[in-house]
């Protein structure tokens, strides 16, 4: 829709720009940032990191990493990413034909063709509960990843920002694990919850909610480096500038869920690590800010792992405002949102225009058709 309006707009509305001597003049060029995120816990396309990822590129950021647990998913999420970067490819292509089309023959076109940005999603393993794995990761593989990418100038009118390390935007926490055990014992077992071990326990905790412990203190050094970003020339400020960290929980966090067993501590406990980490994290020199998404029963991989999740999403649907489910999709948004602090191209302007959530931080926002506050 949006290729159409632009055609529709070189088409109908043809006006002859000072600026676009040669292409481009010195008075057309924009301080450029490529806008990187990391969401770590990625299954299939039914998942809420996936629709985050997806959502991040839809609104404002150009190069978001995805992380998958195992070999298992390897095949899975490797054809999920050659299909959409096939999309953005085509894309890209697409709107560069306009732009030159409309360049050659002087005419205004959108903003967002002046200066084209190639989206991309990349994928690599990484087991959560390995911290040798995690290292890895955010101090080799993250660092030259970031970089490459940095370095791509696909337009000549774009001076890209000098940071003198590989920097990361966001990070998203998308990770819940609980044995079957813990979750599903045998239909004899009665009082599940208060009987389940202190295995099944520290590994529900340590994946769950730990997890996000480890990937925010491995996840540092790239994330305060947007806090460092400056730029003097044509007085330039970019001192509101922040990173974030956005975590997904569940509602079984303050409310007994039935059969959410010791998944609901431990989401408890992940919101308040939240909360703890957005206060230590959000001072300078970080500048970071932390927030949870609290969606609503959604059809995941995860939700296959609480018994009689489709009667739980039933008696959910019938307690909603919106009186519907809730879409992966629109928790998506809702983590883009929070991601964002809506810094991208910055013109010969001292000041930031577009701020998005630059001003959260530390909060638990829910995504689930009003249901967390029926009474």
């Amino acid at each position: 829709k949006n290729l159409l309006k632009t055609i529709y707009f070189c088409d109908s509305m043809p006006r002859a720009l000072s600026t676009f001597s040669n292409g481009a003049s010195s008075a057309s060029k924009q301080y450029f940032h490529r806008k990187s995120a990391l969401v770590v816990g990625v299954a299939n396309h039914r998942s809420l990191g996936w629709a985050s990822a997806l959502s991040l590129l839809e609104n404002g950021f150009d190069d978001v990493v995805i992380t998958y647990q195992n070999e298992r998913q390897r095949n899975t999420i490797n054809n999920m990413i050659l299909k959409q970067n096939d999309i953005y490819n085509q894309e890209y292509d697409l709107k560069s034909k306009i732009k030159k089309c409309a360049l050659s023959n002087r005419l205004e076109i959108y903003p967002e063709l002046l200066h084209l940005k190639k989206k991309r999603i990349s994928c690599f393993q990484c087991d959560i509960t390995d911290e040798v794995g995690i290292r890895l990761l955010f101090e080799e593989i993250m660092p030259h990843h970031l970089q490459s990418s940095s370095n791509e100038n696909e337009e000549k009118d774009e001076i890209p920002f000098s940071l003198e390390n590989p920097s990361l935007d966001a990070m998203v926490h998308s990770v819940a694990f609980a044995p079957a055990s813990a979750m599903k014992p045998d239909i004899s077992t009665k009082l599940s919850l208060l009987n389940t071990s202190l295995g099944d326990y520290n590994n529900t905790h340590e994946a769950s909610a730990y997890s996000l412990l480890t990937l925010s203190r491995f996840a540092l050094p790239l994330l305060s480096s947007q806090a460092c970003v400056s730029q003097k020339e044509n007085n330039l400020n970019l001192n509101l500038r922040s990173s974030s960290i956005t975590a997904l929980t569940y509602l079984g966090s303050t409310r007994a869920v039935p059969n959410y067993n010791i998944m609901g501590s431990a989401k408890a406990s992940l919101e308040a690590l939240v909360r703890g980490l957005a206060q230590e994290l959000g001072p300078p020199p970080h500048n970071i800010r932390v927030n949870a998404v609290s969606a609503g029963p959604v059809n995941t991989l995860a939700a296959r792992g609480i018994r009689g999740f489709t009667a739980l999403k039933e008696y959910a649907r019938d307690r909603t405002f919106l009186k519907r489910d809730i879409t992966a999709k629109e928790v998506g948004d809702v983590v883009s949102f929070l991601a964002g602090d809506g810094f991208g191209n910055i013109s010969n302007r001292d000041e930031i225009s577009g701020v998005r959530a630059g001003g959260v931080t530390g909060q638990v926002i829910y995504c689930d058709a009003g249901y967390s506050s029926f009474g």
